[in-house]
């Protein structure tokens, strides 16, 4: 029987032969190893004396305008934020510290120390923003980090038949035993036993991101460079990850993030800041010792609208208190925890937050009750109920500008006269800074994720009759004014606003003022938790933002206890 080599490794032929070469060239693509080296200059080589990575007066040309640098230094254990707009080089740089994809330093003075791992080279680990699992898509969890696990170990090969190789087999099999306990370590803290055997293509997308992250942190990388590590995640997992950092930082190790999740990047930005600043004619980085929290009330980002999104007047909103779906005693949504549960009552005019953890059905729940067509939820007479789900669907994300609205018509009000021209007035009268003539024939994907979902908002905002926002993740990928932009939106809607978000900022934006038709009314907390295969509701005292600052707190302590 044939066998495919994963780095040392035989794996038996099978009818995911493929994948497993798909899987193999996604991480020797993610985790690379850099040879110590220096190039330039002594004088500048001191200037950045023990950074694991250093860069002075450097230049990357993949890019146009090319990425000047004047000095970066990423330090072991350090964990420093990069922030910018758009567009404005982060993956450049990424691929220039993984000399991947062209990117090279091209002028001035760059090098690589030693790892802290105690190997010969520089192990980089990268997080993308894009999905790391998208060429393997039948393959289980299990059958992912089993391989991966297999591939780190085939990196000690043991060969018990060479006598001479004694000391060296010793010490490649304790390695293979350290891997195992690492990556089982790490799958205890990230609770994938929940999804260990489904496929990737069942997978939601925070335990895409928890199965990315597990196949990086098995490689025992010297830097982590990490592009929205938070997409998807909840609350206790972004916590954890922020643990896991400061364990990294205790080992020496090196952590460059980032994020448009503004609370995260406060806590983990403490050791630095770099920005990336780009015009017509020129793209820089900056970096700056101060931590992000005190950096950006220096540097703030230009709004991405000028205007306000304004609900259209003419709606029969139910009035407060009235509930939005006739009464059930207990729901059973397929493919979903949520099995013989009783389900949370959704009022009219009032913010509901739903909490907790990944896995515990909320976005199963929130998909049901907004779906006109449900056998499950009965809404009361004539309730119609605008949906921003967590995923656009595929054919969404891959279409144009006008194929997205269209979409949000078809979800929202499909009998309504409201035109694609109508919503592009809209758009331009809010100042919307990527309005170009042919913006409705642009793919939706040339838009930032927060940009697109600025626009479902814009979209849904002119259809008349809606009486509640069902908001899954509303915030993922916002930068803070864009935040900002949205948080006033949802003030300004009259109507029933049920959200889950990971976003304390939003959070707490939102118990501090809940808007003009909610005066003196808080926002109402629902907690979703899970025991084995079952998801449990129940709506408790506790605001969200309290039980979300518990939950930080607590999980992050777990994550800092990780050896490493």
């Amino acid at each position: 029987m044939h066998a495919e080599q994963f780095h040392g490794t035989a794996i038996e032929a099978t009818p995911e032969l493929g994948l497993t070469e798909k899987l193999r060239r996604c991480v020797q693509r993610h985790v690379v190893d850099v040879r110590p080296s220096w190039e330039g200059s002594e004088a500048d080589r001191g200037a950045v004396s023990g950074a694991l990575i250093g860069v002075v007066d450097g230049r990357v040309s993949r890019c146009d305008p090319a990425l000047d640098i004047e000095r970066i230094a990423i330090e072991g254990g350090k964990c420093s934020v990069l922030v910018g707009p758009n567009g404005a080089g982060k993956s450049t740089l990424f691929d220039a510290f993984m000399e991947r994809d062209g990117a090279v330093f091209s002028e001035g003075s760059h090098g690589f120390s030693k790892g802290v791992h105690g190997k010969d080279t520089l192990r980089i680990a990268r997080l993308d923003q894009e999905e790391l699992l998208s060429d393997i898509p039948t393959l289980t969890a299990r059958e992912v980090l089993d391989r991966v696990t297999e591939h780190y170990k085939g990196e000690f090969p043991v060969d018990w038949e060479n006598p001479d190789a004694f000391d060296r087999n010793m010490r490649n099999q304790e390695t293979h035993q350290r891997i195992e306990e690492l990556v089982s370590k790490f799958g205890k803290l990230f609770e994938i036993d929940q999804f260990l055997d489904r496929e990737v293509r069942e997978l939601s997308g925070g335990e895409r991101t928890k199965l990315s992250l597990l196949m990086l942190l098995g490689s025992e990388p010297d830097v982590l460079l990490l592009d929205e590590p938070t997409n998807h995640l909840d609350l206790e997992s972004i916590a954890k990850l922020i643990g896991l950092f400061d364990t990294y930082k205790r080992i020496g190790a090196g952590v460059v993030c980032v994020s448009h999740v503004e609370w995260f990047l406060d806590m983990v930005g403490q050791d630095g800041t770099m920005e990336l600043q780009v015009s017509d004619t020129a793209r820089t980085l900056i970096h700056s010792n101060s931590p992000y929290k005190k950096y950006k009330k220096r540097e703030q980002s230009p709004a991405v609208i000028r205007g306000r999104i304004g609900w259209k007047a003419d709606y029969g909103f139910p009035h407060r208190g009235s509930m939005l779906f006739q009464p059930k005693e207990r729901v059973t949504i397929p493919d979903s925890p949520i099995q013989e549960t009783e389900p949370p009552s959704i009022s009219g005019g009032a913010i509901t937050v739903f909490s907790g953890k990944n896995g515990t059905g909320k976005s199963k729940m929130m998909a049901e009750m907004a779906d006109r067509s449900s056998k499950i939820f009965t809404r009361e007479k004539g309730v119609q109920i605008a949906f921003l789900p967590q995923l656009w669907p595929e054919r969404v994300a891959r279409g144009t500008v006008e194929q997205f609205f269209q979409w949000i018509k078809e979800q929202t009000n499909p009998l309504s006269d409201v035109s694609v021209s109508r919503f592009m007035k809209e758009v331009r009268d809010l100042g919307f800074r990527s309005t170009s003539n042919d913006m409705l024939k642009r793919k939706l994907a040339s838009f930032s994720g927060g940009e697109q979902r600025l626009l479902w908002f814009v979209a849904a905002s002119i259809f008349q009759g809606t009486d509640a926002l069902f908001l899954d993740e509303p915030t993922n990928h916002m930068d803070h004014q864009t935040m900002l932009a949205i948080v006033r939106a949802i003030r300004d809607f009259p109507g029933a606003v049920v959200l889950s978000t990971h976003d304390l900022r939003l959070m707490e934006a939102l118990e501090e003022d809940t808007g003009p038709s909610r005066s003196g009314v808080g926002t109402t907390n629902i907690v979703f938790t899970r025991d084995g295969d079952h998801a449990h509701i129940a709506q408790v005292a506790q605001s969200p933002v309290a039980y979300a600052k518990s939950t930080i707190t607590q999980s992050r302590k777990s994550g800092g206890r990780m050896q490493v």
